[in-house]
């Protein structure tokens, strides 16, 4: 397999698309519980640092896009912009009003699960880089991602007695997953442990899983994929194969092939596509993570070539439905091709 998806040109284009969209406050969805009318502001005045891209996670997830593209390297003009756009909007005044928002009633629940796990992974990235705009925002970041690091944690560990198997955002292996990889990434052995810890808890003991399901119509990730691949991060190899020969006990019934769908500009297709990336990097940890003699070990990597070849036929700047959110789900999965090469 092919090991990364993103040439130098093809990283630049989406950093452009993300600087773009993270300045664009409309349209916008919100996400907030109303308990007055004081509380119906535009999106600039009630999250001032992630107000752009449709919504307040892929907001934070293409601030997360410009600081990974520019440790990868941006050219000189580029890498200004990207710069420019992180000092103005992680500067401590406006993480302050962000921390605000969340710490008032209508921000307890806001945009968690998934929102919060990429702002902490967003922190991670800066705590992790190098130079001082990485020191800076970092920095900024850091009271609020502290506050919903524990805020998952709890999550996690205590407040949600099942797991959420859903194609969208709520799913919970894929934001627990995001959550462990940025408490690993700060260094946060204690949270890493307690989160492994909760993958257990909540996968560890599952039978069968529906790996024949058509997905959803609207889904961008498909439920035991996101739980293999993070069950196959948590649990050593030899424990993995034991734990997937019992919710896969049939590998040739897994319907890993990439799924048919027409292309359009409906929220719905448009999710499609990154269903595509998703599942992609899944496939690809599954297979990884197996012994090569496994039955299941090498479908799994097959099908991760197969998405692979539908994903460079994806065009992530056609329409700010794409353009919005699209673009981190291909860097997402060029890091993880990257990391796992």
């Amino acid at each position: 397999m092919t090991p990364t998806l993103l040439d130098d040109d093809a990283l630049g284009t989406l950093a452009t698309v993300a600087l773009a969209a993270a300045r664009q406050e409309y349209p916008h969805k919100l996400d907030q519980e109303l308990r007055s009318d004081r509380d119906l502001r535009p999106p600039r005045e009630l999250n001032p640092a992630f107000y752009g891209s449709y919504d307040w996670h892929s907001a934070v997830h293409n601030h997360w896009l410009l600081a990974r593209a520019l440790a990868r390297g941006l050219p000189g003009e580029l890498a200004g912009a990207a710069v420019a756009l992180l000092d103005e909007h992680l500067s401590p005044q406006r993480i302050e009003a962000e921390a605000a928002f969340f710490a008032s009633p209508g921000g307890q629940t806001s945009e968690r699960p998934y929102g919060w796990a990429w702002l902490v992974l967003l922190h991670a990235e800066c705590a992790a880089g190098d130079g001082p705009g990485p020191r800076r925002w970092a920095a900024a970041l850091a009271p609020l991602a502290d506050v919903l690091a524990v805020r998952l944690g709890e999550y996690f560990t205590s407040v949600l007695a099942f797991p959420i198997r859903s194609g969208t955002h709520r799913d919970t292996a894929f934001s627990l997953g995001l959550t462990l990889q940025a408490a690993r990434g700060r260094g946060d052995d204690s949270s890493a442990a307690a989160l492994r810890a909760a993958a257990v808890r909540s996968f560890g003991d599952d039978g069968p899983l529906p790996w024949g399901d058509d997905p959803a119509g609207d889904a961008f990730l498909t439920a035991p994929l996101t739980e293999a691949a993070l069950m196959s991060d948590v649990l050593p190899g030899p424990e993995f194969a034991a734990w997937l020969d019992r919710v896969l006990p049939d590998p040739g019934a897994a319907a890993w092939a990439p799924p048919e769908f027409p292309r359009g500009d409906d929220p719905g297709s448009v999710h499609l596509e990154g269903l595509l990336i998703s599942r992609a990097w899944c496939l690809d940890a599954i297979g990884r993570a197996l012994p090569p003699s496994h039955p299941a070990a090498g479908l799994a990597l097959a099908a991760a070539r197969d998405h692979l070849e539908r994903i460079g036929a994806l065009d992530p700047t056609a329409g700010f439905g794409r353009s919005h959110w699209l673009p981190t789900f291909l860097l997402y999965l060029d890091e993880r091709l990257r990391a796992a090469a």
